[in-house]
């Protein structure tokens, strides 16, 4: 029997028809709010992942090998091939760019490759955090039928923790994968002088939480952020939450992560990475979400 590889599905019927009528109120959605579709290859070169400090691990991504020699990924994600075009294909166009896509990406793991859709936009140039996470929660809410629990924070917060306690890049990675897995057991028992980030970590809520954790953090500038944020959304449409784990090198102000009912995973993923185009060689703030369609 012709088998498909592991972790690759097909998608039949019903399945199709569905997923086509979710589909097509998101993309309307998106071009609504005066964004432009773009589509980039399936095969990246490596380097354009090392280079701009993608969350996607090594392990995690797919390699081949190009035309002479050269080490090529299948696209493990949307962000940095986007940015690539913005820097290259799109660097006559006025700014903002408001560009978005619907594509899948793949990733290693276990015994094979997986493949996940994905649909979502970025902008490049002047953009507004609170803007850009309504559109988030409008466009899940709209695909998957349902409004996500949306928590947010901000890089700054952990960075500015990290750097209290003097951990080096190496230590910063491994605390930064303890609390993303929750287990601060380890992180107490790891780490000296943890004290202040496990209280930190413990804050959840609305504004009220804000206040606190500036005491702890002692760096103003993510909270002014975050309260400016709060500010513009409606009441209790997104919460704050000091525990969720950015990845470091890539997100450089907010970040997100959007919940519905009986998804395993987060089914909205978001945030601010100014320095990324930078490490392309064009220095533009930048922000985008990506609605993973598989949570459906």
């Amino acid at each position: 029997m012709i088998r498909l590889p592991e972790g690759m599905r097909d998608r039949l019927y019903d399945e199709c028809a569905a997923r086509r009528e979710r589909e097509a109120g998101l993309f309307s959605l998106f071009a609504e709010r005066g964004y432009t579709e773009v589509s980039t290859p399936i095969l990246e070169h490596y380097g354009l992942f090392t280079r701009t400090g993608s969350p996607i691990s090594e392990e995690m991504m797919v390699k081949v090998i190009g035309n002479g020699g050269k080490i090529c990924v299948l696209r493990p994600d949307n962000t940095a091939p986007i940015a690539r075009v913005a820097v290259t294909r799109l660097q006559n166009e006025p700014l903002p760019l408001k560009l978005w896509y619907a594509q899948p990406v793949y990733r290693a793991g276990g015994n094979g490759c997986r493949e996940f859709l994905q649909a979502g936009v970025e902008v490049i140039g002047e953009a507004g955090d609170a803007e850009l996470l309504a559109l988030g929660h409008e466009a899940a809410s709209l695909f998957f039928g349902k409004p996500p629990h949306i928590e947010v924070s901000h890089a700054g917060v952990l960075r500015a923790m990290f750097d209290k306690m003097g951990l080096d890049a190496a230590r910063t990675a491994h605390a930064a994968s303890l609390i993303e897995r929750k287990n601060f057991a380890a992180l107490g028992d790891e780490f000296t002088g943890a004290e202040p980030l496990l209280k930190l970590l413990r804050l959840s809520g609305g504004a009220e939480v804000i206040g606190e954790a500036e005491s702890i953090a002692g760096t103003p500038e993510p909270f002014r952020v975050l309260r400016g944020l709060l500010s513009e959304l409606p009441e209790g449409a997104v919460e704050i939450d000091f525990s969720l784990a950015p990845p470091f090198g890539y997100y450089t102000g907010i970040f997100f992560r959007g919940y519905t009912e009986g998804a395993a995973d987060a089914v909205l993923t978001g945030g601010r990475y100014d320095k990324l185009l930078g490490y392309l060689g064009r220095d533009l703030p930048a922000v985008g979400f990506a609605v993973h369609m598989e949570g459906a």
